[in-house]
């Protein structure tokens, strides 16, 4: 029986060490998240969005973000999809972009287990416990539907496991979202454990963008160099460029034969490359991950 007490109290301490730590906020502009679409009645057709947070504006004397979405692979493509805010009581409420005159509390990072949160339908709070994510601690919050078969999970300064905005809204029928990635000041922070990669696309073919095959690139994973094999005979010249999650160039280089270029300046994480012919069409492009 002392055993049990002992267990009890030490796991208590052990929760509050973890929730006592200092909150991370929701709403920042340093984030970024990938999301997964999946249609439910063809579990071919997938496609991915990112969502991130933006500027400031007001509506109704109250201060909002600007919640930008794109759907493009390299993410130039920004717009305005909803607005989003997050007061001290640590309850994020989402404004709709197509119907802003009303307000949705989406999180709630300060309720205990039992509380009921009210969205389109009542939630309760099963368990809440701690995951540890980029070198922190951060609580995680278990709820359900108290009507439906619905159930979501928050992570603190993450948001829900569907995405960010889709809190408490598991799929609408026939669709289902799921979070891929989450990126913190340009790194990449949590990557779901069933996917290898930030980005799918598999309802069709984006940018008319044909693979040529006969272009190498290798080793991927790379470490500190990479190398790019393909055979010229025509002597055309070709543009390599490499970019981040964030579409930003890392690096662009022109080749006309078979070269290798030095990483040692490129941090780790997953990256995107293309290559263009003289008349800038993309012929290839394919992922890079950076390990060192």
């Amino acid at each position: 029986m002392k055993h049990k007490i002992l267990l009890t109290l030490l796991f208590a301490v052990f929760v509050q060490f973890c929730f006592g730590q200092e909150y991370h906020k929701l709403v920042d502009t340093n984030k970024m998240w990938s999301v997964l679409l999946i249609n439910g009645t063809n579990p071919y057709y997938k496609s991915t969005h990112f969502i991130k947070f933006q500027g400031d504006t007001i509506i109704n004397d109250t201060m909002y973000k600007k919640v930008l979405k794109a759907e493009d692979e390299f993410h130039n493509n920004w717009e305005l999809n909803g607005y989003i805010r997050e007061d001290s009581s640590r309850k994020v409420y989402y404004l709709n972009y197509e119907c802003y005159y009303e307000e949705y509390l989406i999180y709630d990072f300060n309720v205990n287990i039992g509380d009921t949160i009210n969205y389109f339908e009542p939630y309760i709070v099963d368990s809440i416990d701690s995951i540890y994510i980029s070198n922190q601690y951060r609580k995680r919050i278990f709820i359900h539907s108290i009507i439906s078969s619905f159930s979501d999970v928050w992570i603190e300064g993450i948001g829900s496991i569907y995405g960010v905005i889709n809190s408490m809204t598991e799929g609408v029928v026939g669709i289902r979202f799921e979070l891929l990635c989450f990126y913190e000041n340009d790194t990449l922070s949590y990557i779901d454990s069933s996917y290898n990669e930030c980005y799918y696309n598999t309802y069709g073919v984006i940018e008319n963008i044909s693979v040529n095959s006969s272009f190498i690139i290798y080793p991927n994973p790379a470490t500190q160099t990479i190398n790019i094999s393909f055979n010229n005979q025509q002597n055309m010249p070709y543009t390599f460029e490499l970019y981040n999650y964030y579409g930003e160039i890392i690096c662009k280089k022109q080749i006309i034969n078979s070269t290798s270029f030095e990483l040692s300046n490129i941090s780790n994480g997953i990256y995107f490359y293309i290559i263009k012919d003289n008349k800038n069409f993309i012929i290839h492009r394919n992922k890079l991950v950076i390990t060192k």
